[in-house]
C-alpha cells in the first residue's frame, strides 16, 4: 500500500504505479496521511514533489518518508519502496 501525499488528486504518478498492482491512497491533508496510517500501518508514504517543506517536515517527524524529487518515474519509486521494505527479492 501507497500512501501519496500531494497538492492535486488524481496526481499523474497514482495512475502510473497502479498499473503496477500497487493499491494507493491519496491525500491532500496533513490529517489524510494521519488517517491513512492509522488505517494502513504498513503503507509506505511517498511525498510529490510539490508538496511544501513545511507540510513534508510534519509528517516526516512522525513516519518514514520517500520525498520524490521531480524527475521520479513510477519504477523509480517501485524500485525505492521494494528496497526500502526489504520486498526486493521477493519481486521477479
Amino acid at each position: 500500500m501507497i500512501i501519496l501525499f500531494t497538492t492535486t488528486a488524481p496526481h499523474p504518478i497514482a495512475d502510473e504505479l497502479s498499473k503496477f498492482g500497487l493499491p494507493i491512497r491519496e491525500a491532500i491533508a496533513i490529517s489524510e496521511v494521519f488517517s491513512l496510517v492509522e488505517q494502513y500501518p504498513d503503507a509506505s508514504i511517498v511525498i510529490t514533489p510539490d508538496v511544501e517543506l513545511d507540510r513534508v517536515k510534519i509528517i516526516q517527524q512522525h513516519h518514514s518518508t520517500l520525498h520524490l524529487q521531480a524527475s521520479a518515474t513510477a519504477r523509480d519509486i517501485l524500485f525505492e519502496i521494494l528496497h526500502l521494505t526489504g520486498k526486493a527479492e521477493s519481486v521477479q
